[in-house]
């Protein structure tokens, strides 16, 4: 019964080859056999071709390559190598050199217990009882808890007894199809083992792991789940979360985990003044101002991904970005963002999901006039149902409370309701989501003072509110045509009503106050985002990326009215005393070099 554990020990045993190892844990072995054979050639490729070809079922090809590996200059490591090699030896029958394999494992690797007792399971099968019983031994002194069982089942195949049991016999042969790559086969032997021995949970475990490998998913995790609850070895217990978290959505998909990150790239930015927090520019004077500038750009992010219990499961994030525009003239411009997000994730029932957010952001502009901008708490919630494997169904909540930083920036000062409805679809090689999104930010307004520009004004003031609601659609997709190239587009269409009117507030020189020009801003938004991204090693990616802003609003000094007499009335209600260009497009380019750990 030593094949049983060999699926345990391959799959920790690859070299960074990134896509063909995730290929390779996900059971997609032909696939991890043509990536590996397609990197450049060395012995880290060769070892982890010889593991794919033994998992489909062709031991004489993977020793093949296993013994390429062996020979080249960046050779496996020696235990996990003589272990694999072991193994393709017993496959082809070839009992004396598996056991004369499995013994050059070194008696200080982490598997060495368990590769001599696979020597007495390849010396009693080459017929010497005696030499088994010495293995036996040997393996049992100092064996832990998950080695153990192992090493019993070897001393009980020494030891016969008088009577077969059905469940014993029925497990084995499901590991030895399984191990052969006949998974139909395989999943059915541990069924009818599950049957005889009800509280076996290993032949439960293996029947799901069996049903992964076929992309039978739900009865995969039908089995998964009903083995974690009959007896199992700590072990055993953590591969079936392993593949729980393969079959699930969300937060779990990636198990438990931490990673960091680190981006470094130019970019160019046509409409500088247009930065996304806030529209600041309220001169009126965009067309006199050179608003294109090249910037860098810098990012650092951190995650922590916990499994707090079976099916609750937590992730805390950091990231910090810091945009620097090179331009002198709209330095002032220049963004620095801190946010941190704390969330949980609970499977309520399976295929439904429900989740809170907590978490903060802090934002900061300005080089030389570094200063603070704008600071908020944000919360959020979500139900999500995964209706079938390739679709899933979310609506998100979310509320921030918004505090501008400074008087200067008072006026960013306010909340932020939103909800979001949204649908995914995922295919093989890709993903896709569709969204709607109804947004209310009451933030504030701003009275900001200009030079008067008639000779009977004293002064005038823009009155320009902030606060919006809007309605949004949208869609983003992700496609990986090679194992190391991702394309992927986001793109969104708002209807943005402003929830206050805007107006110059003059004051004459008599002492009268007027409002002029009172009117609601309305505009429509459109942005596209395409980018590129391709893996360069194993910690390094390399991404292009294109930003498309467009914005049509019916406010715009630019525009001219049909009445013009309206200019003249009381109210003045003329574009001419619009606060800003409303009409404007904004084009971004960006090249970025991440680092993964």
């Amino acid at each position: 019964m030593w094949t049983g554990l060999l699926l345990l020990v391959a799959l920790t045993a690859g070299e960074p080859l990134e896509d063909a190892r995730q290929a390779f844990a996900a059971g997609r072995y032909a696939e991890a056999e043509q990536q590996a054979l397609q990197a450049a050639p060395s012995g880290a490729a060769l070892y982890l071709v010889g593991l794919a070809r033994f998992r489909t079922g062709r031991p004489a090809e993977a020793l093949e390559a296993l013994d390429a590996a062996g020979q080249a200059p960046d050779a496996p490591e020696p235990d996990g190598w003589n272990f694999n090699r072991g193994a393709c030896l017993y496959a082809l029958g070839r009992f004396e050199e598996a056991e004369q394999a499995f013994a050059q494992v070194r008696a200080e690797a982490p598997l060495a217990r368990v590769a001599w007792a696979n020597a007495g399971f390849a010396a009693f099968d080459a017929g010497s009882p005696e030499r088994a019983a010495q293995w036996a031994e040997r393996a049992a002194a100092g064996a832990s808890a998950e080695e153990a069982p192992l090493v019993e089942e070897l001393r009980a195949l020494l030891t016969p007894a008088p009577t077969v049991n059905e469940g014993d016999e029925a497990y084995r042969q499901g590991l030895a199809a399984f191990d052969a790559g006949r998974f139909d086969e395989a999943r059915a032997h541990f069924l009818r083992a599950a049957t005889l021995t009800p509280d076996s949970g290993r032949a439960r475990l293996m029947a799901g792991a069996a049903a992964y490998r076929l992309g039978a998913r739900a009865e995969a995790h039908e089995d998964l789940t009903s083995a974690l609850t009959l007896p199992l070895t700590p072990l055993d217990r953590r591969t079936a979360h392993q593949y729980l978290d393969l079959l699930s959505f969300g937060l779990r998909l990636t198990g438990p985990g931490g990673w960091a990150t680190a981006s470094v790239g130019p970019g160019f930015d046509s409409n500088v003044l247009q930065v996304g927090i806030a529209a600041r520019d309220v001169s009126g004077a965009t067309t006199d101002l050179d608003t294109a500038s090249a910037f860098a750009e810098a990012n650092v992010g951190l995650t922590a991904r916990f499994r707090l219990s079976d099916g609750l499961f937590a992730t805390l994030s950091y990231g910090g970005t810091q945009r620097a525009y090179a331009l002198s003239s709209v330095q002032d411009y220049s963004l620095q963002l801190h946010r941190a997000t704390a969330a949980v994730e609970w499977e309520a029932a399976r295929r439904v999901r429900m989740g809170l957010l907590a978490g903060g952001d802090l934002f900061f502009t300005g080089l030389e006039d570094f200063r603070g901008l704008q600071a908020a708490v944000n919360a959020g919630a979500w139900l999500a149902w995964d209706e079938t494997e390739h679709t899933s169904t979310r609506l998100d909540l979310g509320f921030s409370g918004k505090d501008g930083l400074g008087e200067e920036f008072a006026y960013l000062t306010g909340p932020r309701l939103e909800a979001t409805l949204s649908q995914e679809g995922r295919l093989r090689s890709g993903s896709f989501t569709a969204w709607y999104r109804y947004r209310q930010d009451r933030i504030g307004t701003l009275v900001q003072a200009i030079t008067p520009t008639e000779a009977t004004v004293a002064s005038q003031a823009y009155v320009i509110p902030f606060g919006f609601m809007s309605h949004a659609v949208g869609g983003s997709g992700r496609w990986q045509p090679l194992p190391w190239l991702t394309a992927s587009v986001d793109a969104e269409v708002e209807w943005r009503r402003y929830l206050e009117d805007s107006s110059l507030r003059v004051e004459t020189t008599d002492g009268a106050t007027e409002t002029w020009n009172a009117r609601r801003r309305e505009d429509v938004r459109f942005s596209l985002g395409p980018s590129l991204s391709a893996r360069l090693s194993e910690h390094f990616r390399l991404s292009a990326r294109y930003e498309l802003l467009v914005n049509r609003s019916n406010i715009d000094m630019r525009l001219t009215d049909e009445d013009t007499a309206a200019c003249e009335g009381a109210e003045r209600l003329c574009h001419v005393y619009d606060y800003t260009n409303g009409i404007y497009e904004k084009h971004g380019v960006m090249l970025q070099l991440e680092a993964v750990w």
